[in-house]
């Protein structure tokens, strides 16, 4: 499958991240999808991704741990594992524990047709608050980090715990975000997206992390 060979590049590609440092906590990737009856309808779990895993994720007491990487979603080996979805309709969710994350350090769930078309959810950790997020990023001409459609802040009673959303309707989507035992709540609606009507490429279903750090200055400055 796709998914399995985008993770082999990615541990081919992308260099190694240490364990130690800040991680993206996963406790379940739960897709499900309308699609024919040759095609799996659902997938629940994380130990199906870690087959030929590249070297910064790891599972830890049933959690996927993602180290943090360089690489954001639109680059060419980006910092982010999942599967794919055959089809213009699903919903897939995770629950999230982003203590472990630094200062600006990026982490959520994603929609990734490609490094230009792409649909997000995510924990932005900005100080004072921490931010979830909706960004999109619609074509080449769009910001590699992604149009900001939507975001507000968690409150502290989420205890840095938040599970995220994607429902996708023909290239249609929602997203939604909830505490760890609480409500769905709208974050962005009816956003066009990857995977439109006529498209039939896959779409990878993904979790990742973003080091969100300023880069080391270049010598001499």
């Amino acid at each position: 499958m796709r998914y399995l060979a985008l993770i082999a590049a990615l541990g081919l590609a992308a260099p190694a991240a240490a364990q130690d440092g800040p991680v993206a906590a996963f406790e379940w990737l739960d897709i499900s999808a309308t699609a024919p009856a040759s095609e799996p309808v659902s997938a629940t779990g994380l130990a199906p991704l870690m087959e030929q895993a590249p070297d910064w994720a790891r599972l830890d007491d049933d959690r996927l741990l993602i180290a943090t990487g360089r690489e954001p979603i639109s680059g060419s080996a980006p910092t982010m594992i999942g599967r794919d979805v055959a089809t213009g309709e699903y919903s897939a969710s995770t629950l999230l524990d982003y203590a472990a994350l630094g200062e600006g350090d990026i982490a959520g769930l994603a929609a990734h047709a490609g490094p230009a078309q792409w649909i997000s959810i995510q924990v932005e950790r900005i100080e004072p608050a921490d931010l979830v997020a909706v960004r999109l990023r619609n074509g080449d001409a769009s910001s590699p980090a992604g149009r900001l459609i939507y975001t507000t802040a968690l409150p502290g009673s989420f205890d840095k715990r938040v599970r995220l959303r994607i429902d996708a309707d023909g290239g249609r989507y929602r997203l939604l975000f909830a505490p760890e035992n609480g409500l769905w709540q709208i974050l962005a609606e009816d956003i066009a997206g990857p995977g439109g009507p006529g498209e039939g490429e896959p779409i990878l279903i993904g979790l990742f992390g973003m080091d969100g750090a300023d880069p080391p200055a270049p010598d001499g400055e």
